[in-house]
């Protein structure tokens, strides 16, 4: 689809500028209109380790050390990145040639995309025809197409592919670019560790850990590095070292996901290899044993994990093991902390038992199972910004040292757990930034720049991320982020073009194709004439969809062109903020020029221009160049009205409606009519004004009642006593909408009329019931009275004409609303069509058919005679 073909999408010649006195345009005269400017994309990149040069224990010290920042006293070694293995040979295979040169280079980093990264590559630039036995070509091609909405498991089949042929650089390149898409993916970031483990590359596999768990916060993540820890650092060939490095990770994991309801497992493991660790050969090494025991043991027993009293019940045996005098004073210190503990730990598994965190993040369809989840991850955050465990609370309810720096890791563990699947819903990164607002600004930045990052077309999140960039005066990151918004915005409208292109393109081609298969070559002339007949009926059909198609990517634009305007709306309002009208104005400038830009932004800027200078020269010249571009445009023609009566200028109010009212259809035309009868009646100073155009009102709008113009002239506020008191509340209202042309006395919607047009009947989407016996019984019945009838009509059809649908007298006696438009009286008509529709109904449903079903299989007692002996019944 070309930018022509947008009604709204013709640019504005630039040489207007001259007519706006000091208005600056920085766009020189001649340039080309309608051209979208180059928005650079914003790229967040989080910062990495860099990789260790060593391997065996080396590189598992180097890695917890990193990743422990409790034991500054190891001093860290690192090196330049390792080079890049040189790539294999490649096999002589003619399929997979073709996918070859298409498969980008291995990034060093899991880093969010930027817009430019995340551009879709259209299917007409692959480099030739795939064959069909190509496996990897298709998947690629299919991984271009979607772009930043390709689902993970393209990836996954992809690299599936390319291991079983062996190709670890491609299949590594493919974790690359899935995680660069999903980088919150446990799943995907274990797999590759374990490809990297399987291929001997334990250096990169110890890279994949290090970027893994400074991406996302996973249990399943740490518990996988644990075991890889635990099988590199053997404990009977290396000893103590290795013993070290495995406490080490064991704290490390500890101090990440020791609070998740699900780590009372990696606690025990924990508790378990330090009980195994020989005893010291002299007291203080034994001491220091026990004393880490005690440590571990009086961490966990205060926190609600799955299997607190079984932890508790272990410490209580150790601390009686070693001293009964002196357990005492350690299992009464804990006590009240375990008790709110364990109190706690039920309501966190009712609360967070039907999580569902393995789920891969997907752009949200507002399903109900998503809303579902989305409420439950919403229930937990709530839950731990309660504070259950008493952290606050004054009289040390929780037994924990820490306070509110306790209560604000459990929350924004919640937070970051939330994340992992909700990863595109704008939502809850604004939620979780908000939280850190007041008390941690650098929290709520990465917080607001990853969610953009994830979401690039966000309005909430860069909307957001600009205000906050703008308070903190950073006003080159706050232009960027609205500069971003735009790029994003417009590429998605290129996208919805391209779609609607290939839409049409395989529509039209598969009609090609069967009228090739229904050659009239040699047939009787009968058969041709119904052939001829088949090929207009299937062109006619061609064309109401190539029409469907067309019409709902051009809603798809005009909303994406809504967004675009409101983010350059907001991006003027901030540069006048920052730097002052003559940056605003550049803005607009620019804006207005987008062949997607709406006329909100001439009404934003010319109210802009009002306010700023207190008079209406500017602001109504700059009306004016709007007017010439969306003259047919009821909206901004309303909008230029109200600015022209605000302003006192009745003179060209009335120009302005005189000269856009000749233009429009009586239809369209019709709010303006009311808008300025109204201005007629309320303010003009002659009554013959109001009562000439009341004339030509009457002759437009011949099924309007004259009561209701002349009761709205004599009103005060909502206040009308004609209505209300002389033709009735109900009925002034009906005629007011009559008036004002939006009653509707059908049912039937617009969509619906093109639904019946594209497939040849109504399409019903009924609401999921639940199926029962009885209505199984009505289903078959209803079936077998539809075959019967069918068959009657089969040998009416041989005996004589069809009648007409509408005249059937037989299916007028079946069912009396065929064929009988009034069947309801126009009051009832009225009242059902101001009745919002069943599906907005979502409290309880009644529903019949489980009432019926019940009744149906309710065993009643059958009553006995009244002469029958129940003296048996009788109580003794």
């Amino acid at each position: 689809m070309t930018d022509g073909a947008l009604s709204y999408a013709e640019p504005v010649p630039s040489d207007d500028d001259a007519e706006l006195p000091g208005y600056i345009s920085p766009v020189d005269d001649n340039e080309e209109d309608g051209s979208p400017p180059e928005a650079a994309a914003m790229e967040y990149v989080p910062s990495l380790v860099e990789k260790a040069e060593s391997n065996g224990v080396t590189i598992t010290m180097d890695l917890i050390d990193k990743l422990l920042p409790s034991v500054p006293e190891q001093a860290t070694h690192t090196s330049d990145s390792i080079p890049e293995r040189e790539p294999e040979p490649p096999e002589e295979d003619d399929e997979e040639s073709s996918s070859e040169d298409e498969t980008a280079s291995t990034t060093s980093t899991a880093s969010t995309p930027s817009v430019e990264d995340l551009e879709p590559v259209p299917v007409a630039a692959s480099r030739r025809k795939r064959l069909p036995r190509d496996t990897i070509g298709h998947l690629e091609d299919r991984i271009a197409h979607d772009g930043i909405h390709a689902p993970l498991t393209l990836y996954n089949d992809l690299i599936a592919e390319y291991v079983k042929r062996g190709k670890i650089d491609s299949a590594r390149d493919g974790y690359e670019r899935s995680l660069k898409l999903y980088p919150t993916v446990a799943s995907q970031w274990i797999a590759y560790a374990d490809m990297e483990q399987s291929a001997g590359e334990f250096t990169k596999a110890e890279e994949v850990y290090r970027r893994a768990v400074e991406a996302v916060t996973s249990l399943s993540i740490w518990e996988h590095y644990l075991t890889y820890v635990r099988r590199r650092n053997n404990v009977i060939t290396d000893g103590e070292t290795a013993r070290r490095a495995i406490i080490q990770a064991f704290e490390v994991v500890a101090s990440k996901v020791g609070i998740d309801v699900r780590s009372g497992k990696v606690w025990k493991d924990y508790i378990d290899f330090i009980k195994s660790s020989p005893d010291g050969q002299s007291t203080w090494e034994t001491q220091q044993k026990m004393d880490l025991l005690r440590k571990v043991f009086q961490r966990v027993v205060c926190i609600p994990v799955e299997n607190l009293e079984s932890l508790w019940q272990d410490y209580n045996l150790f601390e009686n093991s070693l001293n009964k005098t002196t357990a005492r004073k350690f299992l009464a210190d804990r006590a009240p902390a375990y008790m709110t503990a364990r109190s706690c730990l039920k309501e966190l598994q009712q609360t967070s038992s039907a999580l569902d965190r393995d789920l891969i993040p997907v752009r949200p369809r507002w399903r109900e199972s998503e809303l579902a989840q989305l409420a439950l991850w919403n229930r937990w955050i709530s839950w731990e910004l309660s504070d259950p465990l008493g952290f606050t609370a004054e009289d040390g309810k929780g037994g924990v040292p820490g306070g509110k720096e306790q209560l604000t890791e459990r929350v924004l563990y919640a937070y970051r757990q939330a994340l992992q699947p909700l990863r595109f819903y704008p939502q809850v990164w604004f939620d979780a930034s908000e939280y850190c607002a007041s008390d941690m600004p650098d929290l709520q930045l990465s917080f607001l720049r990853d969610g953009a990052a994830a979401n690039p077309g966000s309005s909430l999140l860069h909307f957001r991320l600009a205000e906050v960039y703008e308070l903190t005066k950073k006003r080159e990151d706050a232009k960027k982020t609205y500069q971003n918004l735009a790029a994003s915005i417009i590429k998605e409208i290129k996208i919805a073009e391209e779609i609607c292109e290939e839409k049409k393109n395989a529509l039209q081609s598969r009609e090609e194709t069967k009228s090739i298969y229904s050659t009239t070559d040699g047939k009787p002339k009968e058969e041709d004439d119904e052939e001829q007949v088949l090929d207009n009926k299937r062109d006619h059909g061609l064309e109401l969809k190539i029409k469907r198609v067309e019409e709902k990517s051009q809603e798809r634009i005009s909303e994406l062109s809504k967004d675009l305007t409101l983010c350059n709306t907001m991006y003027m309002r901030a540069m006048k903020r920052m730097e002052g009208l003559k940056a605003a104005r550049q803005v607009f400038s620019e804006a207005r020029k987008l062949p997607y830009s709406t006329h909100h932004i001439f009404v934003a800027s010319a109210l802009m221009e009002y306010h700023h200078n207190k008079g209406p020269e500017i602001a109504s010249k700059i009306f004016e160049i709007g007017l010439r571009r969306f003259v047919d445009t009821v909206a901004f023609v309303e909008q230029y009205l109200d600015f022209l009566i605000m302003t006192n200028d009745d003179t060209n109010a009335r120009a302005l409606f005189e000269r856009t009212a000749s233009k429009l259809s009586a239809k369209d035309a019709r709010p303006l009519f009311h808008k300025f009868y109204a201005y007629e009646a309320a303010y003009g100073n002659e009554l013959s004004a109001v009562a000439k155009l009341e004339s030509r009102m009457c002759e437009l709008y011949p099924d309007a009642k004259p009561i209701a113009r002349f009761a709205g002239r004599y009103t005060l506020g909502e206040h009308s006593v004609i209505g209300e008191q002389e033709v009735g509340p109900l009925v002034y209202k009906d005629i007011l909408k009559e008036e004002q042309g939006s009653s509707s006395s059908s049912l039937i919607t617009e969509d619906n009329v093109e639904e019946d047009i594209v497939t040849g009947g109504p399409v019903l989407t009924p609401e999921p019931t639940k199926t029962t016996l009885k209505s199984k019984r009505a289903q078959k019945r209803a079936r077998t009275e539809a075959t019967g009838e069918s068959r009657k009509r089969i040998r009416k059809k041989e005996k004589e004409k069809p009648e007409p649908r509408g005249t059937n007298s037989n299916a007028q006696q079946r069912d009396p609303f065929i064929g009988n438009t009034n069947t309801l009286p126009d009051g009832v008509m009225r009242l059902l069509s101001l009745l919002p529709p069943a599906s907005t109904y979502k409290a309880v449903l009644f529903d019949p058919d489980a009432l019926v079903n019940l009744i149906d299989h309710t065993r009643i007692p059958a009553v006995p005679p009244h002469n029958a002996n129940l003296s048996r019944f009788k109580p003794g």
